[in-house]
């Protein structure tokens, strides 16, 4: 080896050696605000939660079951509305309430902090002069402590999401036994980029021959997330489908075979929820990792801190039926024959069985 190639390996063994691989797993203590929320045109009042984290002395375990390590506090919370024009509407004040329960976990559960904002006269949507306005305005989220400024965050509202098929009124029946499935389609919201959403299948049972002792009972199908193909609807439709397989190999798995009781379809609602661009982002870096890549990218479009301020906006179709296809090979399909749902008829209550 020549003295010019030892030279160079030498110093690259040195470099090497002389770097400090050590995991630090305290730090001195840095307040970041944490912030999660979607501002939802339809509802008259607001949640978001805003919490912090830190690492701090104690390590990545230290403060946890602490509120006031999770919370940060004398914080002046507002959402200020940006008109098209770029000028700014009065600031709409948001309060600390403890009125939504946390769901158990390593995290404390005491005091569980969100803010709250409830809009004056259903302010995104009021019927008035600035109602059309509204809904196209940007809405910028500002945390402060004092006359500080800790984060900002800013998103569009997400609105006008429509239903195609089914119809917004009226009777409907799906015909999931179609040889393409039912399709449900929608026109695509303003400020939309990802729809998410679920079938709500009820139904009732009773014992044989006993009517008074019957309950009432629901599953949930979740649909296939949807990705929008534009932010601006203009007409534009997304759609997806409901196929015979799927869903009666779901309500199959979902329903506990129950001898000596009768089931009855009832009916069906769909749910569907528009989520604007970043809250798509965010779900989509958020969700596993398929790869031996394990750590997702992040994602936040909090300035100053973590999270996300997002938007979105739903719809319901209530009362839906199947149709006598459908209904039939709920009865008497192979799939959910052992679950004994029954249809009438004139003479009798017919049953797989």
């Amino acid at each position: 080896m020549s003295w010019k190639k030892l030279t160079i390996l030498s110093l690259a063994v040195m470099g090497l050696a002389s770097c400090d691989n050590t995991l630090r797993v305290t730090a001195p203590f840095e307040d970041i605000p944490v912030v999660y929320g979607a501002l939802d045109i339809r509802q008259d009042t607001q949640y978001i939660r805003i919490g912090r984290a830190f690492l701090g002395q104690d390590g990545p375990a230290g403060g946890r079951d602490i509120g006031d390590s999770l919370y940060p506090s004398t914080l002046d919370v507002r959402l200020i509305p940006i008109k098209t024009d770029g000028s700014l509407a009065p600031a709409l004040q948001l309060v600390e309430t403890f009125d939504i329960d946390k769901d158990p976990g390593v995290f404390t559960t005491d005091g569980h902090r969100v803010y709250r904002l409830v809009m004056p006269n259903h302010y995104f949507w009021d019927a008035n002069e600035d109602a059309t306005e509204r809904q196209e305005w940007t809405y910028r989220l500002e945390l402060r402590v004092g006359n500080e400024l800790l984060a900002t965050a800013e998103t569009p509202l997400v609105y006008d999401l429509r239903l195609k098929k089914p119809v917004a009124i009226g009777i409907q029946k799906m015909a999931l036994t179609a040889s393409k499935g039912y399709s449900i389609e929608w026109f695509q919201a303003d400020n939309a980029r990802i729809y998410q959403g679920h079938i709500d299948f009820h139904y009732m049972e009773m014992p044989f021959h006993s009517q008074k002792d019957s309950t009432r009972h629901v599953v949930r199908y979740e649909l296939s997330d949807v990705t929008g193909s534009t932010l601006s609807g203009n007409g534009a439709t997304s759609k997806t489908t409901l196929n015979y397989s799927d869903f009666y190999s779901f309500l199959a798995d979902e329903i506990p075979v129950k001898a000596g009781h009768w089931r009855w379809f009832r009916y069906c609602e769909l749910y569907l929820t528009a989520g604007s661009d970043d809250m798509a982002t965010y779900i989509r870096t958020t969700q596993p990792s398929n790869t031996i890549l394990q750590d997702p990218p992040f994602f936040s479009n909090v300035e100053g801190g973590a999270g996300v301020l997002a938007s979105r906006t739903s719809i319901r179709r209530p009362y839906l039926g199947l149709s006598t296809s459908s209904v039939d090979s709920l009865v008497f399909g192979n799939l959910t024959c052992q679950l004994n749902f029954a249809k009438a008829s004139n003479l009798d209550t017919l049953t797989c069985n």
